[in-house]
């Protein structure tokens, strides 16, 4: 009787292992796939629009950025580069980008508009405005920040893409810059680190993503 009793309990064991060893649990470690992102040039200027371009200046571009998959947590860092060089941390930060009131499903799109305008006042050190304008489907949202200007950098020129790009939230992304130099020539420019190293001075707009 005692013999009969152990081979059940050992059945009954062995029955409970086998169906443990078939469940299926979730793998907490593994991490969602990044968004893919899409940017795509807008001439802000075009047709009647044109009319805009004295009160935004000639330093002024604009793009859209939609995405596909989970809503990335993006920003847009406003970085200074001097000769060649990031100058320490950010000197500004717009975002989330893809804010959404949570009232009405978000279009997955918004579009950046980007001025920047020279301020210059008596016997003050020139500076410049910068202004940040988010169109999305929450409505509108104007950031702007001022930041000093050297007078020695007369020369200026737009450093943006012509064409539609398209990469992963994952990595920080060059989207829009203003490059600037103290003589009477400039180098054609990309938003490439190794292009943006060769110049004197650039005021560069990064789209960095947070967890």
């Amino acid at each position: 009787m005692r013999i009969l009793s152990i081979l059940i309990l050992v059945v009954l064991i062995l029955t409970g292992c086998s169906t443990n060893s078939d469940q299926t649990f979730p793998d907490n470690n593994k991490k969602s796939e990044a968004a893919e992102l899409t940017l795509t040039p807008v001439d802000m200027f075009e047709g009647e629009a044109a009319k805009f371009k004295p009160f935004l200046g000639a330093m002024s571009g604009a793009f859209k950025l939609s995405y596909k998959g989970s809503r990335p947590n993006a920003w847009l860092d406003i970085d200074i580069w001097k000769e060649g060089k990031k100058v320490k941390d950010s000197t500004g930060s717009v975002g989330d980008l893809f804010f959404s009131s949570g009232e009405e499903k978000s279009s997955g799109e918004v579009e950046i508009m980007i001025s920047v305008e020279s301020i210059s006042a008596e016997e003050k050190e020139s500076s410049r405005l910068i202004k940040v304008n988010l169109v999305h489907d929450s409505g509108t949202s104007l950031s702007t920040l001022t930041i000093p200007w050297d007078p020695k950098l007369s020369m200026q020129g737009l450093i943006q893409n012509s064409e539609a790009q398209t990469f992963t939230a994952s990595e920080p992304v060059h989207v829009f810059a203003v490059q600037a130099a103290s003589v009477n020539q400039m180098s054609t420019a990309d938003l490439t680190n190794e292009s943006l190293s060769k110049t004197e001075y650039a005021l560069v707009f990064t789209l960095r993503f947070e967890d």
